[in-house]
């Protein structure tokens, strides 16, 4: 019986190392596309280290260029305003501590 248990054994270990090793490399022929990212503007594959993320068409990088033209804007404006709300809570605050 010991000897029939032990040969089972060794049947379902080899079938699932074949298996393993079968599915391991069906995994890297399905999974053969380089590494890459794609462009912020149009979503045409790029490559990884491209920066800015954008393609090389005349659209996109003048697009790309308003953009980030429009968020350091952005950025500048809000940090303003939260600077002047900041301060228009704090300033009399400060005003009343060294007045009095």
């Amino acid at each position: 019986m010991s000897s029939k248990f032990d040969a089972l054994k060794k049947s379902i270990a080899k079938t699932a190392e074949k298996a393993t090793s079968t599915v391991a490399k069906k995994a890297k022929k399905l999974t053969s596309v380089p590494a890459h990212r794609h462009c912020r503007m149009c979503q045409a594959a790029i490559n990884i280290k491209s920066e800015p993320p954008i393609c090389n068409s005349e659209e996109c990088t003048t697009e790309w260029e308003r953009e980030e033209r429009n968020r350091k804007q952005l950025k500048f404006w809000m940090t303003a305003f939260i600077a002047l709300f900041a301060f228009s809570f704090i300033g009399p605050l400060v005003w009343r501590l060294f007045a009095a």
